[in-house]
């Protein structure tokens, strides 16, 4: 230093404003410090050197020596952030965490900027009074990244959740280095691998949520060391293995979650001696042996216990009834037998009871009554029997009281619903008895009410046509009389009306009303009077079931507006009149059945605009006048009854003419045609020589009857003795075609050759095959059963038999089976051929950009009316049973036409040594019902269905790409959850190959996908609402909007 003074006035001044001489007190990253050390060190060097060298006065070296140690003082502290936690230390964590957990295309934590120097201004961040953070609450954030190990050298952190991001990648096991961590909440991630043992650093923690991620392996068991741990949530994982007996050492755990995994083996009952436990959910996907452990009544804290869906079985303990604290009892879906324990009536705290689908048998305990504070009661699809005992229409909190496919027998409480709480009440398909109960919507709260399949009587009371709330009323199937209450044509909420098969009687209200009525369902009842023309304003209306009525007067043309409707049965009735042309302006229509009236006039010309209309009944009418040869171009129409009119003419000869039955034109004295016994030639009324000579037309007419009765004769000799032939040939081949065709078997064997194969796959190979003349198909070789013996006989004929069926099916929506060849070996099947190939290879394959977001959105709408037409218009109903993007094909003009409906059933296991059925679906489109039921419906269809919306949406593969054992519905459900849960939310998971997105209809397309893909089967719509939903984008955006908010529980 030069002079004295300056280094006596620098000397004091640090004494008096420290903080002017010491700026690492605000918050400094570790090369800051480093650099401030650097020069306080150059400055105690060259203070030394000068006391040293230079002369001087006492007074001078005194004040030279208190500097020296204030400088050693500053160095010394400077220095101690790189030993210890500080703010600057925290700072430089943060930032390298932000580097990680972003990611590439994360887009969270921009407030997290290093230039601000102010941790404790982040967001999600909390620090205490030394400005260390001490809580890291990063939720719903949209990261891409992973969690680096720096995230320990936050040593101060008690609080550290993030949750609802993008983070995938495992959990590093620094992590295990926050010793003072109370509270680690890491639920809705990507997580992956085995979880990390942090019992060695994190003694103090006391909260571990882990749910929904990836994590794998065995259940950690080291966290059984955790002394303070009271919540342990490790659901929705895929753990496999038993529940270790060491959990039952965590002595304040408080709440287990173990739900949603893949473990097995028996559930401990050492877990009974967590006597603090309050919340226990170990259910869902786990497949357990044996049954649940009655020591578990020694759970006495326990208030929601859940052991649902995880293939237990044996008896309910008797000592459940011990756990007087419990408000929920969830058991459903599992093996579970014997009778319903009546100490379970104990629970008198008991809210949430549901034991369906079970094995139980024996009547509802009486010691029930008890259970007063009860809101849901489930016994459905058990063996139950007895009555439904009074008391529980004396619960007052009850809402949803579901008991059907039972054996209850006996009358409804007569007080039931006079609570005024009832919302749902469903005991359909037992054996109930007497008359509805008065007050079931006597809080105007009821929505749904199922009555069907039982033997209730009297007359619907008149107060249920008031409850204005009702969105379902099911009665069909019992003995109901008098007057349907005029009330239940005017419920604003209702979707479906079906009061069929009852003896019901008095005429329809003039005004029929209801925007969101779908079904109307009122066949076989003693219903008179007229259709009222009011009926023409349901716009949503897509069956209409009036048949075996005393229905009168004309068909009013104001049903022409139902632009929804898709099946109309107005038969055997009294109707008049003649068919009216506005009829044909419901474009929808898929099957009409206007038989056994009194209807007159002609067919109407225009019937052939009803381009997906499958089956026409006419039959039993007194119509007259000529087909219309238009008719002959409906390509999809299957059945075609005109029997018992009174039609004249020739009947087509083109088209499905070709392949119709006979029998349905029979008892029409004045049509001619190919099948008849009359040819058109033939016929004197359409002969050009009527007038000549009676008796010579008749020799000429008997000569040519004789002529063809002898060529016929010597035809099928020939052909007999062919077939007879055929039969003693293994390899000979035959061909049955459902239309004409103009090629032969030999034909359809000649392009089985492999330069012609265009697919391979479980059920067979298919090749393209090109026909004389041009004609172009796809020929799909099976892998069916072989050899001779009645196994292989009786599969044949089942597969003749189903194929025929098969055969019948036209729908414009659906690819046309043309007919099968087969022989002793093989069974060919024939299509018509689709040029563009499958949805999933257009999706997949590298063009999935040329599909833009309104084909996309078309060809969703139209795969959903061929697998509708299938689930609701065929007799019996088909179920696809292997639903996938691969399986909708696309024609020249990329419409969707649904392929291989019905087949999977013919798949073999090459293994096996008979014919069996193989697993019914694809990997990745398989309904989760299906790993414990083993088991098909139309559902199973729809939840592979909402898969392919899903590809369509995100342009991926169902499976693959998304992290260990994720596929396309898992990693859909976290990414919009992470992104918020709202309209844009769906936009997260769009294909990034197309721009711009309509947010409205990628939303509506992702609400209608997601209730399809409901975990329960029961939960999904029908494929008819699916249509309905594609096809009216307000009720479509309703319900997605419901969806996202997370209100939708019945449709």
């Amino acid at each position: 230093m030069r002079s004295s003074p300056s280094s006596t006035s620098t000397s004091m001044h640090a004494r008096t404003h420290p903080v002017t001489l010491c700026p690492s007190l605000s918050p400094l990253s570790v090369s800051d410090s480093l650099a401030i050390n650097a020069n306080l060190i150059l400055i105690l060097q060259r203070s030394i050197y000068s006391s040293l060298l230079l002369p001087r006065t006492p007074l001078e070296r005194r004040q030279m020596r208190k500097m020296s140690v204030w400088l050693c003082f500053f160095v010394l502290l400077s220095w101690f952030p790189l030993f210890s936690g500080s703010p600057g230390r925290d700072l430089d964590a943060l930032v390298r965490l932000k580097a990680a957990m972003v990611g590439p295309g994360g887009k969270g934590l921009r407030d997290w900027n290093e230039a601000d120097g102010n941790t404790c201004s982040f967001s999600g961040v909390t620090c205490d009074r030394d400005s260390r953070v001490v809580a890291l609450n990063i939720t719903f954030c949209p990261l891409n990244g992973t969690l680096s190990p720096e995230i320990s050298f936050l040593d101060r952190l008690v609080n550290l959740t993030i949750s609802g991001t993008g983070i995938h990648g495992s959990l590093p096991p620094e992590i295990a280095g926050l010793k003072s961590l109370r509270l680690l909440n890491i639920s809705n991630n990507f997580f992956t691998g085995e979880f990390p043992d942090i019992a060695g650093g994190m003694m103090a923690l006391e909260v571990l949520d882990a749910y929904n991620n990836n994590f794998s392996g065995p259940l950690p068991l080291h966290v059984a060391g955790l002394p303070h741990l009271r919540h342990l949530h490790l659901g929705g994982n895929y753990f496999t293995g038993e529940i270790p007996d060491a959990y039952s050492d965590i002595q304040n755990l408080e709440y287990l979650g173990l739900n949603g995994n893949g473990l097995s083996g028996r559930i401990p009952s050492s877990l009974s001696k967590l006597s603090k436990l309050q919340q226990m959910y170990i259910g869902y996907f786990n497949l357990y042996e044996g049954g649940i452990p009655p020591e578990f009544g020694l759970l006495t804290s326990l208030i929601r216990l859940d052991i649902g869906n995880c293939n237990i079985s044996g008896a309910i303990p008797a000592t459940l009834g011990q756990l007087k604290l419990l408000d929920s009892l969830f058991l459903q879906l599992n093996r579970l037998s014997g009778p319903i324990p009546p100490e379970l009536g104990r629970l008198d705290n008991l809210e949430s009871l549901d034991l369906s689908v079970n094995d139980l048998t024996g009547e509802i305990p009486e010691s029930f009554a008890a259970l007063k504070k009860l809101l849901l009661f489930n016994l459905f699809r058990n063996h139950l029997h007895g009555r439904i005992p009074p008391f529980v229409g004396e619960f007052p909190n009850l809402e949803v009281l579901q008991l059907w496919e039972n054996n209850f027998t006996l009358e409804l409480p007569e007080n039931l619903g006079r609570n005024g709480r009832l919302l749902k009440l469903d005991v359909a398909t037992n054996r109930l008895t007497g008359t509805i109960p008065p007050d079931l919507c006597f809080g105007g709260r009821l929505q749904i009410l199922v009555l069907m399949e039982n033997g209730f009587f009297g007359k619907i009371p008149e107060k249920l046509g008031s409850c204005k709330s009702l969105t379902r009323v099911r009665l069909a199937k019992n003995y109901f009389d008098g007057k349907i209450p005029a009330g239940f044509f005017d419920l604003p909420s209702a979707d479906m009306l079906e009061l069929s098969d009852n003896y019901l009687s008095g005429e329809l209200p003039p005004v029929i009303k209801g925007d969101k009525l779908g079904m109307l369902l009122l066949s076989n009842n003693w219903i008179s009077g007229s259709i009222p023309p009011s009926i023409g304003n349901l716009p949503g209306l897509q069956t209409l079931s009036i048949e075996s009525n005393r229905i009168s007067g004309h068909i009013p043309p104001e049903m022409g507006n139902l632009s929804q409707l898709s099946k109309l049965n107005l038969s055997g009735n009294n109707l008049v009149g003649e068919i009216p042309q506005e009829l044909t302006q419901c474009t929808s229509l898929v099957s009409l059945d206007l038989s056994r009236n009194r209807l007159t006039g002609e067919i109407p010309p225009q019937m052939s605009k009803l381009k997906i209309l499958n089956t026409l009944n006419l039959s039993r009418n007194d119509l007259a006048g000529a087909i219309p040869p238009d008719i002959q171009r409906m390509q999809s129409l299957t059945i075609m009854d005109l029997s018992f009119n009174d039609l004249s003419g020739p009947i087509p000869t083109q088209g499905q003419f070709l392949v119709f039955n006979t029998s349905w034109f029979a008892g029409n004295p004045d049509l001619c045609g190919v099948g008849l016994h009359l040819p058109c030639s033939a016929s004197p009324r359409f002969s050009p020589d009527s007038s000549t000579n009676t008796s010579r037309s008749k020799k000429i007419i008997l000569t040519i009857l004789l002529s063809v009765f002898v060529v016929l004769l010597a035809a099928g000799c020939a052909k007999a003795w062919s077939a007879w032939r055929s039969r003693c040939r293994p390899d000979a081949w035959r061909m049955t075609a459902f239309q004409r065709l103009k090629f032969t078997a030999e034909d359809v064997v000649e392009c089985l050759k492999d330069d012609n194969v265009i697919g391979k796959g479980g059920a067979g190979i298919v090749y393209r095959g090109t026909m004389a003349g041009g004609t172009e198909v796809a020929i799909k070789r099976l892998v069916g059963c072989s050899g001779g013996g009645a196994a292989g006989e009786q599969y044949d004929r089942g597969f003749t038999a189903e194929i025929t069926t098969l055969g019948k099916i036209r729908h414009r929506h659906i690819v046309r089976l043309l007919g099968f060849v087969s022989n002793r070996d093989t069974n060919l099947l024939l299509y018509e051929y689709m040029p563009n190939g499958s949805l999933g290879e257009m999706l997949h394959g590298g063009k999935g950009s040329h599909l833009g977001w309104d084909a996309r959105w078309r060809i969703a709408g139209e795969a959903a009316k061929g697998l509708c037409y299938l689930h609701h218009d065929c007799s019996p109903l088909i179920i696809h049973r292997d639903v996938k993007s691969n399986n909708i094909l696309l024609d020249s003009n990329f419409e969707a036409h649904v392929a291989d409906f019905g087949l999977a059933k013919f798949h073999r296991d090459s293994s096996a040594s008979e014919c069996m059925s193989s697993i019914a679906g694809s990997y990745g489109y398989i309904a989760p019902e299906y790993a414990y039921t083993l088991r098909v419906d139309e559902k199973s269809d729809v939840y592979s269905f909402g898969v392919v919306l899903l590809e369509l949406i995100t342009g991926r593969r169902p499976v693959g790409g998304f992290g260990d054992g994720v596929d396309i519905v898992r990693w859909v459900k976290k990414t919009v959850a992470e992104a918020g849960y709202d309209k844009e939310a769906a936009m997260a998971v769009t294909d990034r190959r197309l721009s711009p997105a309509p947010v409205e209809k990628i939303a509506r397309l992702y609400g209608v996908a997601m209730m399809c893909v409901e975990e329960k089967s029961e939960a999904r719509p029908t494929m008819r609402e699916v249509v309905k939903m594609l096809s009216e984008p307000g009720e479509a955006a309703s319900l997605a909007a419901a969806k996202f908010a997370g209100k939708i529980t019945e449709l």
